[in-house]
């Protein structure tokens, strides 16, 4: 079994959903999850699952002396444009594993060696929830040194980390880093769309190895769902028991996970549709007690399952 590392930087209060998001990652207990956090997490510390104990400002100076610049780093959500480094920034912790990745805090867990098996994972060095780019929320990168200095590749990668904002060239930056070929640059110069036999061949020979596939786990997006409804017509009733994710929409269909990033934020929510927790003082109802018969999230919360 190919050993996976994933790793979480993670600064200020915890959520209110953290024990039942602890209780997701011990049930992928053949994958190790790895925290650097100023966070109190000695309670949820597990064979898979440990915590370097960091303050946000010693985890900008770790960052910065392996640097040869100094990035902008004004607050936690910033770093997630460091993702693409972190195999570099944190050889010290992945070296010993065959694959290593990062994942987001608002996302349920199912079963993901199930999705991402051990066949898969010797055919694919690149792994993404989305079909059309690497995913935040969930990546997995086979621990090569092509992987770890792609960061390298990525346009004006560090313009991008001495910017205030938030850029996401962990999403789009790197997926341009790996699938753009010299025709993609030429036509992106000049404002051409060459498009033929030669550069569907070249663009094939960049995309072999990544497995780019949409596993349907973020709803309230601009891009269809398996019944082809976009944004605020997809599904909106989850449920998480024991292990296995389901709505009620798809039937029994299993998914690898559910992230709820758009219940919570209206920032990515694209018809002007408000997320239903903004502004709520108490989105989670349930424990993990619960998650063994069942717990429901929809636009009232989290809650044990009637």
């Amino acid at each position: 079994m190919p050993s996976i590392i994933i790793l979480i930087p993670y600064f200020g209060k915890l959520p209110e959903w953290s024990d039942l998001y602890f209780e997701t990652l011990k049930k992928n207990d053949t994958i190790d999850f790895h925290f650097f956090s100023d966070c109190d997490l000695e309670k949820y510390h597990s064979k898979n699952i440990t915590c370097t104990k960091i303050s946000f400002t010693a985890y900008k100076e770790l960052v910065n002396s392996k640097l040869d610049f100094i990035p902008n780093i004004q607050n936690p959500y910033k770093l997630c444009d460091l993702r693409p480094l972190f195999a570099y920034l944190h050889f010290d912790v992945i070296k010993n594993y065959d694959f290593y990745g990062w994942t987001d805090f608002d996302i349920f867990f199912g079963d993901i060696r199930s999705f991402y098996t051990d066949k898969l994972l010797s055919e694919f060095d690149v792994f993404s929830t989305h079909s059309i780019r690497i995913s935040g929320h969930l990546a997995l990168f086979s621990n090569n040194r092509k992987n770890r200095n792609m960061y390298k590749k990525i346009y004006h990668w560090r313009e991008a980390l001495c910017k205030e904002e938030f850029v996401g060239i962990d999403e789009h930056g790197l997926t341009n880093a790996y699938t753009m070929t010299i025709f993609d640059k030429i036509n992106e110069k000049f404002h051409w769309n060459i498009q033929n036999f030669v550069t569907r061949f070249f663009s094939s020979l960049r995309k072999r190895k990544l497995y780019l596939k949409e596993q349907y786990t973020t709803p309230f997006v601009s891009y269809p769902w398996l019944d082809g409804t976009v944004n605020s017509a997809q599904p909106d009733v989850w449920f998480y028991t024991d292990g296995f994710i389901t709505n009620s929409r798809d039937g029994k269909r299993n998914f690898m996970y559910f992230h709820f990033m758009n219940f919570k934020n209206s920032q990515w929510r694209h018809d002007g549709t408000p997320a239903p927790w903004e502004g709520k003082e108490t989105i989670c109802f349930s424990k993990v007690m619960d998650m063994k018969t069942g717990i429901q999230i929809d636009s009232k919360g989290i809650y044990p399952r009637i």
